[in-house]
């Protein structure tokens, strides 16, 4: 197929270095889909792609992106890389155990995120960010990138000449490891096990933004359903859409984008845990022993549900393969937000 060569031709150019395992595994969904199915009449064939098992401190989908994103770094000789967020981020986490691997110093500004307490501040992915060595520099009330660009400009004026991860290694040159992984979806699923549709969480927007125009640059008919976690739809879509045209004037190969932004999982907010999100979490695990986080993955999940259930939407489809993007140390802070009563 000529669209997967010139993909993988132009992602060749691109300096990676490779930090996790892939491919990662895509796998059926069976016990859950029968359940659907006898419960709720949906007939779906339901898959999920594996990128909690991508490797490095317990694997997520920050692992594709950081493999652009370290490569810039060490090619332009830093030798210290900032980022921030939440102190239950993944990203985060992520950055640091990279960071360990390729023997960079890691500084980390966080900031409160949405549960204020002393299990949310030190334990799940704080205690990872610390194991693997990061500097961690607080600062309370500021945002996610209030943090980072606070602790770069820290770095700068002490000397340090930081390189800067963006929020959710979320730009351009991170996204293009979701460009790779769309690649990877055609080269490792056949033709008759394809989905229609790709579900996947949308917070910093890179992950969607990388596949939709990955699957594009492709010819690929596949879908790419944005399930809201951050932010309403609107917003959230032109973050996605700016994301890829930033893409494209990297060079990226253009073609037609099918995305579809939703945010009625969305709730009340990022990190604030909703009763579908926690039932979710609950019937992944109970049927098919798969783990979803509170924040990401449990609300996109609880969204294809939905969906699912319905006579729109993606109840309409036969294949459907929601993309699982870690973030399972950020289920132990939230232990009380999901007990049941």
């Amino acid at each position: 197929m000529p669209e997967l060569e010139r993909l993988g031709a132009f992602l060749e150019t691109l300096p990676r270095t490779p930090l996790g395992f892939f491919p990662t595994p895509a796998h059926r969904m069976p016990r859950l889909a029968s359940r659907l199915n006898a419960e709720d009449g949906c007939a779906v064939d339901l898959w999920i792609k594996r990128d909690d098992q991508s490797g490095l401190a317990v694997g997520g989908n920050k692992v594709r992106k950081l493999e652009y994103l370290m490569a810039d770094a060490i090619s332009k000789g830093h030798q210290t890389v900032v980022t921030g967020g939440g102190f239950q981020s993944n990203s985060v986490r992520q950055s640091a155990a990279a960071a360990a691997k390729l023997g960079l110093k890691c500084v980390l500004g966080l900031h409160e995120g949405y549960l204020r307490t002393e299990e949310f501040s030190s334990s799940g992915n704080v205690i990872l960010d610390e194991l693997l060595g990061a500097e961690i520099r607080v600062y309370p009330g500021l945002s996610s990138v209030e943090c980072i660009e606070l602790a770069a400009a820290e770095l700068t004026n002490e000397g340090r000449d930081p390189y800067v991860i963006p929020m959710g290694g979320s730009n351009a040159l991170g996204s293009m490891g979701y460009a790779l992984a769309a690649l990877e979806i055609g080269q490792t699923l056949s033709e008759d096990e394809l989905p229609q549709a790709i579900v996947v969480p949308a917070g910093s927007n890179g992950t969607a933004a990388g596949l939709a125009a990955g699957l594009a640059a492709i010819g690929s008919p596949i879908q790419v359903v944005a399930m809201c976690v951050d932010d309403m739809a609107a917003v959230t879509e032109a973050g996605i859409r700016r994301l890829i045209s930033e893409q494209w004037e990297l060079g990226l190969p253009r073609g037609e984008l099918r995305l579809r932004v939703a945010d009625h999982a969305l709730g009340q907010g990022y990190g604030i845990p909703t009763d579908d999100m926690r039932a979710a979490l609950r019937l992944a695990a109970r049927t098919e022993g798969i783990l979803l986080d509170p924040v990401y993955s449990g609300k996109a999940f609880a969204g294809m549900l939905t969906e699912l259930r319905s006579a729109e939407g993606l109840g309409t489809l036969q294949r459907v393969l929601f993309w699982h993007t870690g973030g399972i140390p950020g289920i132990f802070p939230y232990r009380n937000e999901l007990t049941e009563h």
